[in-house]
């Protein structure tokens, strides 16, 4: 089920410098599934089955990835080479940082110029033993801050582990 252009699509494809979670522009990301769908009318990338996103320090892991490219300025009908708008991950997401920072949720969506993600259906995040919950998280990363927002149906939860300081017993 590959449908795409040739020249279009690697170009598109091998221009795709960078996941919108604050990582650097120069760094390639290498996406892996089962199936591609490239529609170029609609500047859509779609991924889908044992999806596996890769960069260096950053993995994210899902069913279904849409990769939204930006609309080239000086032609409404080709795509701006290599530039995200946005990405959607679906089903089963998992985004582990090399940091050791673990987010899960049913779906996922990068905001590329905003530098910003928004975890929905069930989304926690985990920074070692620590763990947060909501209905949906709101992660900044350019400002490194996250909201965590609840709802009628479920509110925020925060499990906290005291660190020890060195030399106290």
């Amino acid at each position: 089920m590959l449908t795409c252009a040739a020249t279009p699509y690697s170009q598109c494809l091998a221009q795709q410098k960078a996941l919108p979670m604050g990582i650097p522009s120069e760094e390639p990301i290498v996406i892996h599934s089962d199936t591609l769908l490239f529609e170029q009318e609609q500047r859509l990338i779609i991924f889908e089955g044992n999806v596996k996103a890769r960069t260096e320090d950053t993995k994210v892991d899902c069913r279904k990835m849409i990769v939204y490219l930006k609309e080239n300025p000086s032609s409404s009908s080709t795509v701006e080479s290599g530039r995200i708008e946005k990405i959607i991950a679906l089903s089963d997401v998992v985004i582990k940082r090399s940091d050791g920072g673990i987010a899960r949720a049913g779906k996922a969506v990068f905001y590329q110029d905003e530098e910003k993600v928004v975890l929905t259906e069930n989304p926690s995040v985990q920074q070692g033993p620590d763990v947060v919950e909501g209905h949906r998280i709101v992660m900044y990363l350019k400002e490194n801050r996250t909201i965590v927002e609840g709802s009628a149906s479920k509110r925020v939860k925060a499990t906290l582990f005291p660190k020890e300081e060195k030399g106290e017993q």
